[in-house]
């Protein structure tokens, strides 16, 4: 099967995240943390990447990873292939070591990058390994080394503490501490929702954000076998370049949409020549043209 795509473009900011292979104890092995960290720092150094945050848990990693220039998949395959292999050598084994390809979902910067920030530094909060109060004694993440003068380099937590107010500074850094004592919550169905918010989909951003990255891949060619978030918003990019021709055609605007009957011929024909043109679906053209349930657009089109 074909691989989905990457969405790479300069300044992009991304949470990812991998696990180690059949969920086994990775970084619980020795020396295999500490390996990550580095092969971690040289990828920084050798791409230009800049982390917000990271944390290893005993099996997965969480990355809020920005990318200056648009080098993650050139990147990822240098910082997996080189900790891999390292890995390998070190415990005498072959094979694979992560579970699959990694997960990249892009994040505005702003509020949605500090609260994908919040969340990986409380990872370990969450999976109970310790109290908040200890969330410093978590060696393996960005956390602690974030409490430092200067923190090591490729490591940056001007922008999230920029976010709050904060100065980028260890006494910055205590008044994070005091953040997330505000925003870490017991309650499982919260914790849930974090999950869903921020390592599922390809984006935690605004609706101006997710149109702005929709616009630039309007015109990327898709190939079979894509398939995912990812590849749903290329499609739908695709769509809404159609759209956007059709309605100058027809000299009608976004606003008339809104105004006009749901059952406006000017909409049905619209709607008629976005399927003979694209692959648009019945809930996604009901949605942009106002038109209805699904299945009305489906009677319209077909005249019934």
């Amino acid at each position: 099967m074909a691989r989905q795509p990457r969405l790479e473009f300069e300044g992009a900011i991304y949470h990812v995240i991998n696990r180690g292979n059949y969920r086994k104890n990775l970084f619980g092995e020795k020396g295999a943390a500490e390996a990550f960290e580095r092969a971690l720092s040289e990828a920084c150094e050798k791409c230009g990447w800049v982390v917000h945050a990271y944390v290893l848990m005993s099996n997965h990693y969480h990355l809020a990873l920005e990318t200056p220039e648009a080098n993650l998949v050139q990147g990822m395959a240098w910082l997996q292939g080189t900790f891999a292999n390292r890995f390998n050598r070190f415990h005498g084994e072959r094979g694979h070591v992560f579970q699959s390809r990694y997960q990249s979902i892009l994040i505005e910067e702003g509020r949605p990058l500090l609260g994908l920030v919040d969340y990986i530094h409380l990872n370990p909060v969450r999976a109970g390994l310790l109290a908040l109060p200890n969330l410093g004694h978590h060696t393996f993440s960005s956390y602690p080394k974030f409490f430092r003068k200067h923190p090591p380099d490729g490591l940056c937590r001007a922008r999230f503490l920029e976010s709050l107010e904060f100065p980028d500074s260890v006494r910055g850094m205590r008044k994070y501490a005091q953040h997330l004592e505000t925003v870490e919550e017991r309650d499982p169905a919260r914790h849930d929702e974090l999950i869903r918010r921020y390592c599922t989909g390809w984006a935690v951003a605004s609706a101006e954000y997710r149109r702005g990255i929709k616009k630039m891949y309007a015109g990327v060619s898709e190939k079979a076998g894509w398939q995912g978030g990812a590849v749903r918003m290329l499609r739908e990019a695709k769509w809404e370049s159609e759209l956007a021709a059709l309605l100058r055609k027809a000299r009608k605007s976004r606003k008339e949409i809104a105004a006009s009957a749901k059952s406006a011929e000017w909409k049905v024909r619209i709607a008629r020549e976005m399927k003979r043109r694209t692959t648009a679906t019945n809930p996604w053209l009901a949605e942009v043209l106002n038109m209805g349930h699904p299945s009305r657009v489906c009677n319209l089109i077909n005249g019934i």
